[in-house]
Order: structure tokens, then sequence, then C-alpha cells
């Protein structure tokens, strides 16, 4: 299996996380390097990663191989994205990635000079993400968002988003003790501890 992505990718990382978690071999293929991104750029029309290629699959999107890897090895001892749990587990993968695809933006904008109150339309991607993160504080029990305690994709999510902000400093992610508690909980397993961004 090749996964194609690059080492700081928070989408990239679930899924390094979830095949380290479930103990399935693949080759990393750095698009951060020359020869890694000529190579993502002949294979995917989308240029964005992360990209799964195993057998004759090839999958573009991060919730698609997640899916594939779940159906295809099973959830081991993660939460099954099936059950009565499915749409509720749902909106805070919606939500956790939205507040994840403002928070790239604006870090990416803030590197060419661009603030968010520049326009309406970035100062309203910030918003959303203050919004998104209270929101996520109250679906938050604990360290778990569902009583099972036990890790689903929301937590994935929510752990890569977390500790993406925290690497990139985009937001003061640790002035919030719900947040500093979620990381610190989860950050001692092994799998994240291999993956973190450098």
């Amino acid at each position: 299996m090749k996964l194609y992505g690059s080492i700081t990718s928070p989408y990239v990382r679930r899924i390094r996380f979830l095949c380290l978690e479930l103990g399935i071999p693949f080759q990393l293929v750095d698009t951060m390097t020359e020869s890694g991104q000529k190579e993502l750029r002949e294979k995917n029309p989308l240029w964005k990663v992360p990209y799964l290629e195993t057998d004759d699959v090839k999958i573009w999107d991060s919730h698609t191989i997640t899916d594939y890897i779940l159906e295809t090895k099973g959830p081991g001892k993660f939460r099954p994205k099936a059950g009565d749990h499915f749409y509720r587990e749902a909106n805070l993968l919606t939500a956790i990635d939205q507040a994840l695809d403002n928070a790239i933006l604006l870090f990416y904008l803030n590197k060419e000079g661009i603030k968010p109150d520049a326009a309406p339309y970035l100062t309203k991607n910030a918003l959303r993400i203050s919004s998104i993160l209270e929101f996520i504080k109250r679906e938050l029990s604990g360290n778990y968002f569902f009583s099972d305690g036990k890790v689903g994709l929301s937590e994935i999510a929510l752990y890569s988003t977390l500790d993406w902000m925290r690497f990139r400093s985009v937001l003061p992610i640790l002035e919030e003790e719900i947040f500093v508690n979620f990381l610190n909980f989860h950050g001692p397993n092994k799998s994240w501890m291999e993956t973190a961004p450098k």
C-alpha cells in the first residue's frame, strides 16, 4: 500500500495513525519532495493528499481511505463506524474538518501576509473556526465524544486537528483547558508520537 502525503498534513496523519494502530504496512511517498510531488500530480488530478494506492484501488479522499481501511481490515479496538452513533459522529467529523480546512487556509494566507480581516470572507472563516471549537467543547465528555470510552473517527480527527493547530500556532489551542487535557490524555499513544509533525 502506498500512501502519498506529507509528514505535517493532519489528514495524512489520520491515515498513518490508523495504519500503525491496525498493523497495516504502508509506504509513505513524501509529497514535499520534488519526485513525490511529481508522482502525485501524475496520478491524482486533484493534486491533494492523502492519496492511496493499493492493488487496483486508487483513493483521493481521506474519509474514503478510512472507509476502505476499516472495511477491509476491520475496526480493531476502535469504535466501529456503523451504529446508533453514526450520524452524530458524521456531524462531528464534518465540523472538525471544516475547522481544520479554515485553519489551514488562514495559516497559508498568513504566510503570504494576508490577515483574516483583509476581507469579509476571511473574517467569516475565522469566526467559523471559533464557533466550531465552541461546539466541540460542548460535545466532548471528558476525553471522548461518546460514553463507550473508545477512540473513534471523531477523536482521531480532533486529535490530529488540535495537534496541527498547536504545531502551526494557528490558534491559541493551549489556552483551552479542555483541549489541553484531550491532547495530554491521547498524546502518549505510541502511534500519535510516531506520526507527530516535525
